[in-house]
């Protein structure tokens, strides 16, 4: 995909046409009154409303509007709102209510290397794979699409219980490295059944999921909406974005430099994305290095915590299980401890959607680049720090 950089001027982006405002400021009035009171505005009135950039409009109507606004999407079929994306995690979708939804922001953040980027790409691949309607795009500011590729099929053919003759990196690697017939990778694997199989899975999403290799110096935020918009031109219907990571998002220099106020911008930026286009958004957010040295990390101690905690909707942690369990189960069942380190703990630290304050553990493949999909409540005791409340 082409990199895409969208300039927009302030003109354009607020519609404004000189000497246009007295010519409006009538119709604009007729419309706000006939949507308090709701009465059907004029047709002169209709045509003042703003453009629908998402599911609604920008505006104020009563309640008895906004139902009769409702009822028309449904028969229309637009409901899109109402019909969250599955993470395809459980019991996390059911803590989420469903998954997703239109407009959502959800931050997640853990220590480096726990399975961050492991856990978004198999969210966005789950999203496509169990609905036949939706779309993912995944930016990337630390990987290549060849390397999310490879991940990818390492991701599915454990899935299909592969077991040792799942795909793995050294493996890829090795099938490279043995051909002499010219062909590339993935026309080999087609030659191989068990793996012809997994290809012929990936199929039925493979031009849904959109892959996108960003650049920390050339990738700005406007780059993303260009992205989203070259990808969907008839609008973006059901998608789900994800940004890994959130911090290297490129802002201009010698603006916003304080931290506090980089992350400020770069997440009401990505909300105002969910909420324009009417689309989920996966914010991957790196540790400030306090929160490095902390036991079991929290939502508070993300670079920019204010701003992550306000502006999400959902806020996720994930923490390796040996580490953050108390020493009591260590001491007393060293075998059982020890199997820990192959569990994440998925802790829901705020969610508007429903309840917070929720420890799940999913065991992690990590050469196979996944989580098992069904995961448990945490029943051990963790290591009692401050929690973070929605």
């Amino acid at each position: 995909m082409a990199n895409v950089m969208v300039d927009r001027t302030a003109a354009a982006a607020s519609g404004a046409v000189p000497g246009a405002e007295a010519a409006s400021a009538a119709p604009a009035r007729a419309a706000t009154a006939g949507a308090m009171q709701g009465v059907a505005p004029t047709e002169a009135a209709q045509k003042s409303r703003p453009a629908r950039s998402g599911a609604e409009a920008i505006g104020a109507a009563s309640l008895s509007a906004v139902m009769q606004e409702l009822d028309e999407q449904v028969r229309s079929g637009e409901t899109t709102r109402l019909h969250p994306l599955a993470t395809g995690f459980q019991p996390l979708d059911d803590i989420l209510s469903g998954g997703l939804r239109p407009s959502e922001l959800l931050v997640i953040g853990g220590p480096y290397g726990v399975g961050k980027t492991i856990f978004a790409l198999q969210v966005a691949r789950n999203a496509v794979l169990r609905d036949p309607t939706s779309r993912a795009m995944y930016v990337c500011y630390e990987h290549d699409r060849t390397h999310l590729l490879l991940r990818l099929l390492c991701l599915e053919t454990a899935e299909r219980g592969y077991a040792d003759e799942a795909l793995t990196l050294r493996k890829l690697s090795q099938l490279t490295m043995d051909a002499a017939d010219g062909r590339g990778l993935v026309d080999r694997l087609r030659k191989i059944p068990r793996y012809a199989a997994v290809l012929d899975g990936m199929a039925a999403y493979q031009d849904r999921l959109i892959l996108v290799k960003a650049s920390g110096d050339h990738s700005p935020l406007d780059s993303i909406r260009g992205w989203i918009d070259e990808a969907s031109p008839d609008g973006p219907g059901r998608m789900l974005l994800v940004v890994d990571y959130l911090q290297k998002i490129p802002v201009p220099r010698g603006e916003l430099q304080p931290e506090t106020e980089l992350t400020t911008h770069l997440m009401q930026s990505l909300k105002d994305i969910a909420m324009s286009k009417s689309i989920a958004v996966l914010a991957v957010a790196a540790s400030d290095r306090e929160g490095l040295k902390s036991k079991r990390m929290r939502l508070n101690d993300l670079r920019g915590s204010s701003a992550l905690q306000y502006e999400s909707d959902i806020g996720l942690i994930l923490n390796n299980k040996w580490a953050i369990v108390s020493r009591e189960h260590q001491v007393y069942n060293p075998a059982q401890a020890e199997a820990m380190r192959n569990w994440l703990v998925l802790s829901v630290e705020k969610n508007r959607a429903g309840r917070s304050a929720v420890d799940m553990e999913f065991t992690l493949d990590a050469s196979h680049f996944r989580l098992l999909t069904t995961g448990n409540f945490v029943r051990e005791r963790l290591v009692d720090e401050k929690v973070v409340l929605a």
